[in-house]
């Protein structure tokens, strides 16, 4: 069976995540994360049918035995559809765990960082009078 390629996704979660980082807000919206993971396992999926077309069919193996009893053996052969399906979801799952992550870190590490250091409202030095 060939393998699911997981190039495209890893890109796509990059640039999902550059984007985060660039942008003002350190928010992952849900549609954001919806929309990047279907386009990851879409972009994904072409791959995988683009790739398959491209590489030469194995033909059916078959093997002859010459024991009293004749038998044939094939290798069964993946469909294309249940590849190109397959490398959707692979691509999309990718992509949804690693924004999922990085919005539940998110939620958690603000609360953190707002525990750790409370800002003091307004800090006033002691006026020294000379005497």
């Amino acid at each position: 069976m060939p393998q699911i390629p997981i190039i495209i996704p890893v890109i796509v979660a990059g640039i999902a995540v550059g984007s985060v980082i660039k942008s003002q807000s350190p928010r992952i919206s849900r549609r954001k994360l919806m929309s990047a993971s279907l386009v990851a396992g879409l972009l994904n999926a072409i791959n995988a049918y683009v790739v398959n077309s491209l590489s030469p069919q194995q033909t059916l193996a078959r093997a002859n035995f010459t024991v009293p009893q004749t038998a044939n053996f094939s290798v069964p052969q993946t469909s294309w559809i249940v590849f190109v399906v397959a490398s959707f979801i692979g691509g999309f799952l990718i992509v949804l765990a690693v924004l999922g992550i990085a919005m539940i870190y998110a939620r958690r590490g603000k609360g953190a960082e707002q525990e750790e250091l409370p800002e003091p409202l307004s800090e006033t030095e002691p006026k020294v009078t000379p005497s």
